[in-house]
């Protein structure tokens, strides 16, 4: 069961049996950043919700484990409170003083410097988990009454840098470490996808700091970098129009399908080969699913010349994401096929938001109006306007 699922279950849970009950698992770290422009101190842990009512954090714990697993130094013993705002897609952060200084954006709890091995470093290779083991509807448990050593006992946990200890398997699994370090003094180690594997869904890309009272889009500049971070919040991105959107399911999941298919002459490009990319599909209606698939810098062409580039193309390999077209001024096009779409059709989805990042641009769309549904096996929605503001 992925962390969507989860997420989905829980939010059940809360419906029908204590609406007053609160939840914290319903969320995943979402960028790591050990180190800005040289200060070895400067840290910071990002957590994206994946659903409503996560902000009840008090008493959930932030750990790092070294290189091998053998240690584990807890950073956060117990957050002293929980988040004010809570939403899909709603992030809060932990950071050291250090890096409030360095980027001016002040984390929603602050810890001190975690070091490798006794020596102030940018902690090269290790793993970093967040969360509480506890399942219920109630808070986090005590801090001091599980072991802080057990990768499974928190929500999530990312391992970096060649990390060769043990990782998280239960209830969901981190995979396989991914070789990045958590960032270069310039770029953090970011979130573009959701498999369940470190090696796949992490890359390093421009840090975007932010805090959990964060709303507007704010613009900042790390001092001493070259780097421009525009910070998450609604509205950025370019709003186009939904030409049209096909999802397929059925009691063959092989046979799944997305087609998606959006004409805009405001269509602008940016270049994925470097940072690549990813496709987020996701609804709060119908059955609520919420898939982010990766798209890895490799599988991104140029179409035309290198003077005189007109779009781009992605290939996928053994993900469900087979074909994505962008070209300038004229149209995006997506298709995916297989039973790793995470789209769910047993209720009416409508609107199914979808959000396309190719390097630094953001396409999104939003398909509602006077769709056809078929329950369990086919949606299909046309002539989607422009959302008003970006998802």
């Amino acid at each position: 069961m992925n962390r969507v699922a989860v997420a989905v279950a829980f939010l059940v849970v809360v419906i029908t049996a204590s609406p007053a009950g609160a939840l914290f698992h319903g969320a995943v770290i979402d960028e790591v950043m050990m180190g800005v422009n040289g200060d070895a101190t400067a840290q910071y842990v990002e957590i994206r919700m994946l659903a409503i009512a996560q902000k009840s954090v008090a008493r959930s714990v932030l750990a790092f484990f070294t290189c091998d697993g053998a240690g584990v130094s807890t950073q956060i013993d117990g957050l002293p409170a929980d988040i004010a705002n809570g939403g899909a897609g709603v992030r809060w952060s932990m950071g050291t003083a250090a890096f409030a200084t360095a980027t001016g954006v002040t984390p929603d709890f602050t810890f001190p410097p975690i070091s490798n091995n006794g020596t102030s470093s940018y902690v090269p290779c290790g793993m970093v988990c967040w969360g509480a083991p506890s399942m219920t509807l109630l808070p986090p448990a005590d801090p001091n009454s599980w072991g802080h050593a057990d990768p499974d006992n928190y929500v999530d946990c990312v391992a970096y840098g060649g990390y060769s200890g043990t990782t998280k398997t239960s209830p969901t699994s981190s995979g396989t470490p991914t070789n990045l370090m958590p960032g270069d003094g310039s770029m953090s180690l970011t979130r573009i996808g959701d498999t369940h594997n470190n090696l796949a869904d992490f890359m390093l890309r421009a840090p975007t700091p932010t805090n959990n009272t964060l709303s507007a889009v704010t613009t900042t500049t790390i001092p001493g970098g070259a780097t421009t971070t525009t910070l998450p919040g609604s509205g950025t991105g370019q709003p186009i129009t939904g030409t049209r959107l096909l999802l397929k399911t059925g009691a063959k999941p092989g046979k799944s399908a997305l087609q998606l298919l959006a004409k805009d002459a405001s269509i602008a490009l940016a270049d994925p080969r470097q940072e690549g990319g990813n496709l987020h599909v996701f609804t709060t209606a119908g059955d609520a699913f919420d898939a982010t698939y990766p798209l890895l810098p490799s599988s991104w062409k140029a179409i035309g010349k290198p003077k005189a580039i007109k779009g781009y193309r992605f290939k996928g390999g053994s993900g469900p994401i087979k074909l994505i077209l962008v070209k300038a001024g004229k149209l995006v096009k997506v298709v995916g096929k297989g039973a790793q779409l995470q789209q769910s059709l047993t209720l009416d989805p409508q609107p199914v938001n979808v959000v396309l990042t190719t390097g630094a641009a953001r396409y999104c769309m939003s398909f509602g109006g006077t769709p056809t549904f078929t329950a369990g096996k086919r949606f299909l929605a046309t002539s989607a306007p422009p959302p008003t503001v970006c998802p």
